[in-house]
């Protein structure tokens, strides 16, 4: 299930406390940026890659789905770790027109470990993909 978690105050400014929360080895790191109004990236969730979401700058919010229930997060500080099991079917929309979003995944970049369908109907707002 997808778990917020906040840097503590009393930790530095970098990216190092991320490895605290993290706890496996990144196998890949990629950034979404300049997207569209209006438009959703994401829409799946993996067979078995963990990851890990920060908004570097600007705000982004996320929808989760697991099995069970629906999640809803916005990101808008470096300091904010969204972390996403396999099965948290993931949605990101809502990008403010400065967002820089940086993912990590604990799995290298393989297309056929997607899936692609929610557990359920997502909501009525949601946006096209780009």
């Amino acid at each position: 299930m997808a778990q917020l978690i906040l840097r503590p105050h009393s930790e530095t400014d970098d990216l190092h406390w991320l490895q605290t929360h993290w706890g496996r080895g990144v196998e890949r790191i990629f950034f979404i940026y300049d997207v569209p109004e209006g438009i959703a990236r994401g829409r799946h969730h993996h067979i078995q890659c963990q990851m890990g979401l920060v908004c570097l700058s600007g705000s982004v919010d996320v929808y989760v789905q697991t099995p069970s229930s629906d999640q809803y997060y916005q990101l808008t500080s470096p300091n904010q770790l969204l972390l996403l099991d396999p099965t948290d079917w993931r949605m990101m929309y809502n990008f403010s027109e400065n967002a820089l979003l940086m993912a990590m995944a604990d799995r290298p970049f393989v297309e056929t470990t997607y899936i692609q369908n929610p557990y359920r109907s997502i909501p009525a707002w949601s946006c096209q993909t780009a």
